[in-house]
């Protein structure tokens, strides 16, 4: 179906198909709402920009349970606003961190960065969160049922030790988070896995792509084809070959080294 994106409550909305949707908010984070028949699954929670249930309640009629693919600042930020969280218990410690008002402080450089111009309320409306429920556990191979729809739990350690991505397989749908992104794979973070651990997670996607026709990752271009599998093993072979081949770079997370290849690349402190 041809996409036709709509205002929100201050979010974008764009149809996937008739029973999937991607939610963006201001910060350009993708939350994708996946309906089955007795409930609907919502994918990641973006940054914390207030109001997201009520744009969920707008799209669907059916109870919602919110699947995290990691435990980072821009994909948890309103959990608080549902009932019933899954993410795998990996970054747990993750995601206090990152949920923590001291660590989303680092959200004011980070609107910076995106030309946002907030007043002081909103920004603190987005950093400061209210307690949410106490995650429930994802493991690999898991099956998430919705009712005539599901998704199967594919953990993928890689940008943290506990991503995991969501793949429909009647629909030929994986929901990446931030395992497979147009640009870049940032593996710089403590929680991150090494160069050659993310490698064998984009393996295990690669052997999965006959049952994917389109990739839906959680930042930039968005569908990905399965071409970019191939593109990240090379990328991760040639840096594991060049680890001095990076380019030094700075953010308000941390020093790091970039390595491109073609269209995208990899971050990392150090190979091992």
């Amino acid at each position: 179906m041809a996409e036709t994106a709509a205002l929100m409550n201050g979010y974008t909305v764009t149809p996937v198909d008739k029973d999937t949707w991607r939610i963006t908010d201001i910060f350009q984070d993708y939350m994708y709402l996946v309906q089955g028949k007795e409930r609907a699954a919502l994918i990641d929670t973006g940054m914390g920009q207030p109001g997201l249930s009520r744009v969920v309640s707008a799209l669907t009629d059916r109870p919602v349970i919110v699947l995290n693919t990691h435990g980072h600042l821009d994909h948890v930020g309103c959990n608080q606003e549902f009932d019933t969280i899954y993410m795998h218990l990996s970054d747990r410690e993750v995601l206090g961190q990152h949920r923590s008002q001291a660590y989303r402080e680092k959200i004011r450089s980070l609107a910076g960065d995106a030309g946002l111009v907030l007043t002081e309320e909103e920004m603190e409306s987005i950093i400061c969160l209210g307690d949410q429920s106490e995650p429930r556990p994802l493991q690999d191979g898991q099956m998430i049922e919705l009712g005539g729809r599901k998704l199967e739990v594919l953990h993928t350690p890689g940008h943290t030790g506990g991503s995991v991505c969501f793949l429909d397989e009647d629909a030929r749908q994986l929901f990446s988070g931030d395992t497979i992104c147009h640009l870049g794979v940032m593996l710089s973070f403590p929680e991150s896995v090494p160069v050659s651990g993310f490698a064998d997670t984009v393996r295990k996607l690669r052997a999965r792509e006959g049952q994917i026709e389109k990739i839906y990752p959680g930042h930039h271009a968005v569908p990905l084809d399965c071409g970019y599998f191939d593109q990240y093993l090379e990328c991760a072979a040639r840096l594991l070959n060049d680890p001095e081949g990076g380019t030094a770079e700075h953010s308000v997370f941390d020093d790091f080294y970039r390595y491109f290849y073609k269209d995208i690349s990899l971050t990392y402190k150090t190979v091992g």
